[in-house]
């Protein structure tokens, strides 16, 4: 499992920052647990958190919203407890997640886990899906400017054939659309292959309740953007002025 240690930044995050620091030295990483050398009082519950862009570059026309890089964010966030653990072992067991991530570093993100009583976040990500799709082609367009897309579950994403024939319009693209951020996946006028994949890693995120948020979250883990986890996703598929759309369902397997 790959450990994330998240940080604050400034003279206020000190604290917050040697509470997450001792955590990290007090615990074992397992595969399936954390262990302590004595037992902590925590709650298991999901940190929701969201992030939008207040100030930083644009591109586009005027009125245009698309942020090249994020300066300064608003942030929401809240740790949403489920039960009660006093334990020296915290079992991580299966459980869904949502995350999504935009270029500028907005989005949102849902993940499971557990807050100390100091406020240290233990959040973790197992990386097991079962995609479900209502067909195994998207199309659009009609019978002389196409565009075609047929669709394979992969154990951690999809992949893809893209097939089309462009007569006035320059090019096709296909993206990913979640519940705010949307992630292309193609944008050309060459037909091939293509292929999404979501988080294949077991992730522990260790931060702390007032410090995390998605723009540090996508610094820590090196992205530019990606949707990934449980629940519904759209794909869109243009070409011209022709737009055809496939929502589909990503579930966590049981057993």
């Amino acid at each position: 499992m790959k450990v994330v240690k998240i940080l604050g930044r400034g003279p206020f995050s000190a604290k917050a920052n040697r509470f997450v620091e001792k955590t990290v030295s007090a615990m074992e990483v397992l595969e399936d647990s954390l262990v302590f050398r004595k037992a902590v009082e925590a709650k298991f519950g999901v940190f929701k958190a969201a992030s939008s862009v207040l100030l930083g570059p644009k591109v586009g026309v005027r009125g245009s919203r698309y942020y090249t890089s994020g300066w300064l964010f608003s942030t929401s966030r809240k740790f949403l407890p489920e039960k009660r653990v006093f334990s020296s072992e915290l079992s991580l067991v299966s459980h869904e997640y949502r995350l999504e991530i935009d270029v500028p570093g907005s989005g949102l993100m849902e993940l499971p886990g557990y807050r100390l009583k100091n406020g240290v976040l233990l959040l973790y990500i197992t990386s097991r899906y079962e995609f479900s799709f209502p067909g195994d082609a998207l199309s659009a367009g009609d019978m002389e400017e196409y565009a075609q897309l047929s669709i394979k579950p992969l154990e951690s994403g999809f992949e893809g054939e893209l097939t089309f024939n462009l007569v006035k319009a320059e090019y096709v693209s296909l993206d990913l659309m979640g519940e705010l951020v949307g992630d292309q996946i193609f944008f050309g006028s060459e037909p091939g292959r293509v292929k999404y994949e979501f988080l294949s890693e077991p992730l522990l995120v260790v931060s702390h309740e007032k410090s995390l948020d998605v723009p540090k979250l996508q610094k820590a883990l090196g992205l530019v953007s990606l949707l990934s986890g449980h629940g519904d996703f759209t794909l869109r598929l243009e070409v011209g002025k022709a737009k055809e759309e496939m929502r589909f369902s990503v579930y966590l397997p049981e057993g």
